[in-house]
């Protein structure tokens, strides 16, 4: 480790994100040549959703099914972090793959060679011991960060059961309105109908802890996305099953301004 390396060590958002049902899709896709297709869709959207940020300090390794984050600890990064994990959720969503992870605070390295602290120790352990559903959760001085910075942050986290905040990964569907259409919007009706289609064939063939888990995201679907009136609730036997065009993928880009600009005043 050279000494860059190892000065490199500061406050950072850190994430620790696991796909969920992971050894399973491997082991159809040794079998089910069209499984192994989606597997590597999987992979690839894994790696390519997202984009690292010089700018904020940005900064991702994926290794297997998991993937961690890091960014620096500002308002900035934070924002950026909130809104890069519903980006990989969505996609993965689309592909009938649920992500289960957790967001804290705290020192960390996250060099090209190595990422250590102990920001990373707590992220793997709270996705790890406490994140039973597909969410990613926060900790507690994430949460006090989000509150700090106002409204706008506050309404990226969710709470369920109380006392256990997770980021609001459906947030984008909760807020589509299908007017006005303008330039660069994601048309949100197919994915939406996707997920509802999805979610209902696990409710009905799946069981045990993978069952829990499509109930939780059915309850979440129901009481965060439905009530809003623009997409159905998840009830089986009640709600039309949907014949999907195929799934839709979002990707973020930083991409340099053709001239420089002066940066915002205040937030």
């Amino acid at each position: 480790m050279n000494s860059q390396e190892g000065s490199d060590y500061k406050e950072r958002y850190v994430a620790y994100l696991d796909l969920l049902g992971f050894k399973s899709l491997v082991k159809l896709a040794e079998t089910v040549p069209e499984e192994r297709n989606r597997l590597l869709e999987v992979l690839g959207l894994m790696r390519d959703s997202l984009c690292e940020n010089p700018a904020l300090g940005m900064r991702f390794t994926h290794f297997s099914d998991c993937i961690v984050l890091s960014i620096d600890r500002t308002a900035e990064g934070l924002w950026e972090t909130f809104q890069s994990i519903q980006v990989l959720t969505f996609n993965l969503l689309q592909f009938d793959v649920l992500l289960r992870g957790a967001l804290v605070a705290g020192g960390a390295h996250h060099g090209k060679d190595f990422v250590y602290g102990t920001a990373v120790n707590r992220a793997y352990l709270l996705e790890s011991e406490c994140a039973r559903d597909p969410v990613t959760l926060l900790s507690s001085e994430v949460v006090e960060d989000a509150k700090e910075h106002g409204q706008p942050y506050s309404d990226w986290i969710r709470e369920d059961p109380p006392g256990r905040y997770f980021i609001h990964y459906l947030r984008q569907y909760a807020e589509y309105r299908r007017l006005p259409i303008f330039a660069g919007k994601v048309i949100m009706d197919e994915p939406g109908k996707r997920i509802i289609d999805f979610v209902l064939q696990r409710l009905i063939s799946d069981t045990g802890n993978v069952l829990a888990k499509a109930r939780w995201l059915q309850e979440y679907w129901n009481q965060a996305v439905s009530t809003q009136g623009i997409f159905d609730r998840i009830e089986p036997g009640v709600t039309p099953r949907y014949l999907s065009r195929g799934p839709t993928t979002m990707f973020r880009r930083i991409v340099a301004p053709a001239t420089p600009t002066a940066p915002p005043e205040g937030r």
